[in-house]
């Protein structure tokens, strides 16, 4: 979903971005009949007091982007790169050859979407630009600037062409075979003079790969495509029928790897619904705060004992002992066992834990539900310190999400 918020009092804003709103609504209801073109379903309008939110309503993609895929898995199987790169230059060609063609403006990883198949779904018409067009809204220095093609960086009076994007589409080439961002860590305008002057991304990053199959084919069309001169670089028809071969080299191998991507990316997600209902663990440790919810409180009621353990903890050694000393008449043997102040203060919370409605409830729970054993409750209740019980949870916890990660970030899901 693409919205924006309006204040009302604000005429001039309002209108202006009412009109870019409008603007990329238009472009997409003239795009969105492509495959790979992301679809627009609805323009909404809710207001909100003495604000007005308009957004558009558009398919969700499971997935994220192109650039969230390469973020999220190191090696992406060749066979779904060169699908992604069919289906990119397919759409772009959707795109082009509309009357008037549709220029993008920033084809970039980020703003090529996967939907629940991993196909392609292009968005983020904001920038784009109908030809033939008057329009004062946009200014022709638009787009993300290691990706613009180097006419677009070196003409004040520069009009956007088709070629642009097929600039982009090269430098979109060179992402798919390295997996980063072109140029990272290079200031802008060192960026803008260095494409200006015929500089690009290195080739080494492509040249590790030359003995994959049609990775020496798709270089060679990256090359072309972000020729220095507009004129010389191919248009995405001639694109798409290239891919189509290096694409076809690839089909027998398209359902598996699109079956194993699939699975990494939900047992990724799993993943990071299981870190967030339960915490971060660290060092076989699971943070306690989610789990224990509500141990605040159990902990005010037992808050004169830890100021009277927290003020022993000042005392000196040899105050310490000799106070032990007249107390227990303890012999010299018997000082080895002496359990400090803050071993005290551990005990007790974690006493004060175990104690609490809140880890009662969740160790029932978890009874009820078939996930810990008898034994493994035992293991937990028999733990006499709280760096103890923190640890043996996370190992527990640990051991139960391998088995069946489903049913535990449900059971937490529901829990808190």
């Amino acid at each position: 979903m693409d919205n924006q918020t309006i204040f009302l009092n604000s005429s001039s804003n309002m209108k202006k971005l009412m009109k870019d709103l409008m603007k990329e609504r238009d472009v997409m209801q003239k795009a969105c009949s492509d495959t790979y073109v992301l679809r627009l379903l609805a323009v909404y309008e809710k207001p909100e007091g003495s604000l007005i939110e308009y957004g558009l309503v558009m398919e969700y993609m499971p997935y994220g982007s192109l650039r969230t895929l390469f973020d999220k898995i190191l090696n992406v199987p060749w066979a779904l790169r060169f699908q992604i790169l069919h289906q990119v230059a397919l759409g772009m060609n959707y795109l082009h050859s509309l009357d008037p063609p549709i220029i993008h403006r920033d084809l970039k990883p980020c703003n090529v979407l996967l939907n629940k198949h991993l196909d392609v779904q292009i968005t983020d018409f904001g920038l784009s630009r109908i030809v033939g067009a008057t329009s004062s809204v946009t200014p022709s220095f638009a787009g993300t600037l290691s990706y613009m093609a180097p006419e677009a960086l070196n003409d004040i009076n520069y009009h956007p062409t088709m070629s642009c994007d097929v600039y982009s589409y090269g430098i979109l080439l060179w992402t798919m075979f390295s997996g980063e961002e072109p140029y990272p860590g290079v200031h802008d305008m060192v960026i803008q003079r260095g494409v200006c002057e015929g500089q690009r991304p290195r080739l080494s990053h492509v040249d590790q790969y030359s003995d994959v199959r049609m990775v020496p084919e798709a270089k060679e069309l990256m090359i072309n495509c972000w020729k220095h001169k507009a004129e010389d670089r191919p248009s995405f028809h001639d694109c798409s029928k290239s891919t189509a071969v290096m694409f076809e080299a690839y089909t027998d191998e398209i359902v598996n790897a699109v079956r194993n991507v699939q699975d990494l990316l939900r047992q990724i997600s799993l993943q990071d619904q299981y870190s967030e209902a339960l915490g971060t663990c660290e060092d076989s440790s699971m943070r306690m705060e989610s789990f224990i919810k509500g141990l605040g409180n159990a902990l005010q009621s037992d808050e004169e004992k830890t100021e009277v353990l927290c003020s022993e903890e000042a005392k000196t050694e040899d105050e310490e002992l000799r106070n032990d000393n007249i107390a227990s008449g303890a012999s010299s043997e018997d000082d080895d066992h002496d359990i400090s102040s803050s071993e005290l203060l551990m005990n007790n919370v974690a006493s004060v834990i175990k104690g609490s409605g809140d880890y009662n409830k969740i160790m029932r729970n978890l009874d009820n539900d078939g996930i810990l054993t008898k034994d493994e409750q035992e293991q937990l209740n028999s733990t006499q310190n709280l760096k103890e019980l923190v640890n043996e949870t996370g190992k527990v916890m640990a051991r139960k999400y391998k088995e069946n990660p489903t049913q535990l970030v449900s059971f937490f899901k529901n829990l808190f």
